[in-house]
């Protein structure tokens, strides 16, 4: 991960900083939008508690508030916290970080404030819980805060050193120790500096508590030595990451990434990101996912920006990445999305079968399942969108078992559907350059619809055919496989027209079918299409045990492919229109 890119955005964001600078320290406490409500502890200047006041949490009031996580079981920076019993926040929040700042800081002109404050609060603490639980709704969450005098804890200077100061030492401090380094280089600006830190690990991906991550014969206090950070830039990755969080984090089909630009002329972000974040209703109504409205954004910018796209997962606040794609120009994403809009629109033209084609990356999903295949799910995207290539055979396994699910579940209520978005996806692959890279640019097809009037004979349709789809038929087996396919499906059509079931379907093996099967299949819907009186298709069976005779014993195509070009050829039989007057009766 590029650590520079991500400073780039703090500096952006420590520039907007007027006059006091604790507040570049400050997280919201309502950055995940579940925290709406707000609940004042309101003491007045004679140090009497008045009462809970209830309110809507403003993003304006963020200084007011001078959140600061701090450790799980103990106080936060300041007396501001995320309830989470009110008993237990009083206590273990509240309370107590007035008891740790007064100790802390016994000389600070504010500290005798600060004990007449708690000392309230300890005397009325039965009558201060009763009123948040009053002013509490069960299905809500809030955050407890301190109102004294009409002061908020942002205005509090000794919250406001405390933080500052706090927060530094963070990047430091390991088991209350310090790890710093004299006189080093910074990691990230590459500068060398009079201190380089070593606990400046704002994204959590590493941790000095397991040996093989630490340098310097395993002591955590030489941790510098493994990522040294200086002042400076450990303030604007934390400035960074929290303007990733707020603005530049996304869902990609449920997963989380970071969309992290990266300039050549520093100029030129802050229009960026006002692109990226700018919300549009004309752009942003159109797109039902995420990611297809985030990169139709990207799309608008010109090439002298690139994107690094950083998919990550969070467990125990510390960040697993799990893909990092870097360096991506606009003009790819262009191509990724202009790509897939061509092959939709080559289905939904084709056929009244096709109208609501949508081939989007939700198909990556279906083919490969969170639970088990992630791995692959995220593979396959970096490939999409790095222009690396795909494995054909690797592609091809899961798309038949895919294909397969939908033949055998449901009495094959999705088998249609599946097969043709199957050879969807392979034929965006192919026109994206990313699947038969050696083969150079394949041109898409104009349609998937061939009607006998527009050519001589069926053997010449079938060729055309074979013609416009080379790529996937530029061998006598496939093209033999896919007429079997295609027969078949006849056969099945013209039972269902007879007797209302197919029950030559138990012949086909749940589609796992081998070179043999072919072999068999071919005389067996011969012999039934002359039992129902019904063998319109002579000439397509002489075509079929041409492309047979061709193949010779040996053939090219695997047994992955022999079940995926079978269900083509049953599939696109609806895209083959032979203009029969005894197939229209039958079909």
């Amino acid at each position: 991960m590029d650590l520079s890119a991500v400073c780039d955005l703090g500096k952006l964001e420590r520039k907007k900083i007027k006059g006091d600078t604790s507040i570049m320290f400050a997280e919201n406490p309502n950055e995940n939008g579940r925290y709406n409500h707000v609940l004042e502890i309101r003491i007045d200047e004679d140090f009497k508690y008045e009462k809970i006041n209830l309110s809507q949490f403003k993003k304006s009031y963020l200084d007011k508030y001078l959140y600061k996580k701090g450790s799980t079981n103990g106080a936060d920076y300041t007396p501001t916290a995320r309830i989470t019993t009110p008993e237990k926040t009083l206590n273990n929040k509240i309370i107590k970080c007035l008891k740790d700042t007064i100790l802390e800081y016994e000389d600070h002109k504010e500290t005798k404030i600060l004990e007449k404050i708690l000392l309230t609060i300890v005397e009325d603490e039965e009558i201060i819980l009763k009123d948040i639980e009053k002013n509490m709704n069960s299905k809500e969450n809030y955050i407890l805060t301190l109102v004294y005098n009409e002061k908020y804890v942002g205005d509090f200077q000794i919250f406001r050193d405390k933080i500052r100061k706090k927060s530094i030492a963070s990047y430091y401090l390991i088991e209350k120790k310090e790890s710093i380094g004299k006189k080093k280089h910074c990691s990230i600006c590459k500068e060398k500096k009079e201190e380089v830190y070593g606990n400046a690990n704002i994204f959590k991906f590493y941790t000095v508590d397991k040996k093989g991550y630490v340098a310097g014969g395993f002591k955590k206090l030489d941790s510098w030595r493994n990522f040294p950070v200086c002042k400076e830039c450990a303030i604007d990755l934390e400035l960074g990451k929290r303007y990733l969080d707020s603005n530049l984090s996304f869902k990609f089909q449920g997963r989380d990434f970071y969309l992290i630009p990266k300039l050549i002329y520093k100029k030129d972000m802050e229009k960026v990101l006002k692109i990226l974040t700018r919300m549009d209703s004309n752009i942003d109504t159109q797109y039902e996912n995420t990611e297809d409205l985030v990169f139709k954004r990207v799309e608008r910018l010109k090439d002298y920006v690139t994107f690094d796209l950083l998919f990550y997962e969070e467990k125990n606040s510390a960040l697993n990445i799990k893909l990092n794609i870097q360096e991506v120009l606009p003009s790819r994403f262009k191509k990724v999305y202009n790509d897939m809009s061509q092959v939709n629109n080559l289905f939904r033209n084709s056929t009244k079968f096709n109208e609501k084609f949508n081939l989007n990356f939700s198909f990556l999903n279906r083919l490969f399942p969170r639970k088990n295949y992630n791995r692959y799910f995220l593979e396959t995207v970096d490939i999409i969108i790095s222009d690396k290539n795909i494995d054909y055979k690797f592609i091809i396994s899961y798309l038949t078992k895919y294909i397969i699910k939908g033949f055998n579940e449901e009495e094959g209520k999705y088998f249609y559907y599946n097969t043709i978005t199957a050879y969807g996806f392979l034929i965006y692959l192919r026109i994206l350059g990313v699947l038969f890279k050696d083969r150079g640019q394949m041109n898409i097809m104009e349609n998937m619809y061939w009607d006998i009037k527009d050519y001589n004979s069926k053997e010449e349709l079938f060729e055309s055919f074979f013609k416009e789809n080379m790529d996937f038929f530029n061998t006598p087996d496939k093209k033999a496989v896919f007429m079997v396919g295609f027969l078949a499906q006849k056969l099945l059509n013209i039972q269902y027209a007879k007797e209302n079931r197919r029950p030559f379907i138990n012949r086909l093996k749940g589609l796992k079918l081998n070179k043999k099967d072919i072999r068999r299949l071919l005389p067996e819907i011969q012999n039934k299409l002359v039992e129902y009186d019904a063998n319109y298709y002579r000439d397509i069976e002489s075509i079929t045990s041409l492309y047979l005779l061709q193949a010779g014993e040996n053939w090219s195509i695997s047994e992955l492919d022999i079940p995926f070009y079978f269900s083509l050829g049953m599939n696109l039989e609806k895209h083959i229109n032979l203009n029969k007057k005894e197939e229209k009766i039958n079909d």
